[in-house]
Parts: structure tokens; sequence; C-alpha cells
């Protein structure tokens, strides 16, 4: 009887393990920043989403290939560090507009800004 038990609540865990909820943060631009890397957590972004054939990959401003990316953002004023939520950036992503295959996850999106809230470093 003990092995029966013990096997149901095996079985009972491992499906209660396998329940989850992903619970996803709306951006806050009001939240103090986390640390962001620019090439460890953005370009991977810019890379999935926007340097697609015929989008920023050379073919429209900003450039976000690796290479040129940072420059091309802080030095192409996409980047207000002084109102980094007014930022040409942030604000494009946050309405949806880019990229044009659908709004980022908010997660994503509150990544860019805090990296922007940091000072928009290049790290």
């Amino acid at each position: 009887m003990n092995q029966k038990i013990f096997f149901l609540m095996v079985i009972l865990g491992m499906i209660m393990a396998g329940c989850y909820y992903d619970i996803v943060q709306p951006v806050d631009p009001n939240a103090p920043p986390n640390y962001v890397s620019f090439s460890g957590d953005l370009q991977p972004i810019f890379d999935r989403e926007c340097t697609t054939s015929g989008c920023h990959d050379g073919s429209h401003s900003p450039n976000l290939t690796a290479e040129v990316s940072y420059n091309e953002l802080v030095n192409g004023g996409f980047v207000n560090t002084v109102i980094p939520d007014q930022s040409t950036l942030y604000v494009e992503l946050q309405s949806g507009s880019m990229p044009p295959t659908g709004k980022l996850p908010p997660d994503e999106i509150q990544k860019v800004l805090d990296w922007i809230k940091l000072g928009a470093p290049n790290n």
C-alpha cells in the first residue's frame, strides 16, 4: 500500500511541477534600472528581430548589425539619456511600431529602457 501512495505522490508531484504560468510584467518607465549589457542583452534582440534582410541590416537607419549598432543608436539621435522614456528607440519599441513582425515582449522592452537609464554604456 505504501508503494502505491508513494508512486501516486511522485506522479502528482511531476504533474504539479510541469504546471506554471509565465508572469509577464509590464514595462515600468519609473522602475529603477537593472544592469543591462548592450552586447550581451540587447544585441541578440537586434540580431533576432531587427537585422533581417531589408530592415536594419544597413538598408534602413539605424543599422543594427553588431559591428555598428552601438554607434548608430547613440550617435544617431535614437537614444536620449536625459529623458530615457522619450528615446526614439524606446518609443518605437513601446508603441509596437517596431519590429514590424510584432511588439517585443515587455521584459525585452524594459531591458532597452534600463540600458538607456544607465547612460547607454557600450558594454
